[in-house]
């Protein structure tokens, strides 16, 4: 039997940062949507996922091109996105070089 691939973390992020907020054409992580990353000795990766907005109209696709992009990475097995309420999101999520893109694109950060 073959020897199981080990999932890399930061394979886990790079490829995080490949998903786009459709909105402002910046990443996840780079607008501070990515809370958690866990991953277990099976290679299932847990994600914790915070929205800017409720109502967000991309959230379906923002949570299957998380798994997408995830779910490509040597040795994931399994990709779970949690959107977790109790940690909110703000403005100060985003970090700097995000917020020049937004402002770019007219948003008020």
């Amino acid at each position: 039997m073959g020897q199981q691939v080990v999932v890399n973390e930061s394979a886990v992020r790079a490829a995080l940062d490949t998903v786009m907020d459709p909105h402002m054409n910046v990443s996840l992580p780079a607008m501070g949507m990515i809370r958690r990353v866990d991953i277990n000795e099976s290679g299932v990766v847990g994600l914790g996922l915070v929205f800017p907005c409720v109502g967000c109209p991309a959230w379906d696709l923002i949570q299957s091109e998380v798994k997408q992009a995830v779910g490509a990475v040597a040795g994931v097995t399994r990709v779970k996105v949690k959107v977790e309420w109790h940690h909110e999101w703000n403005r100060n999520d985003i970090t700097p070089d995000a917020r020049i893109i937004a402002r770019e694109h007219g948003y008020c950060i």
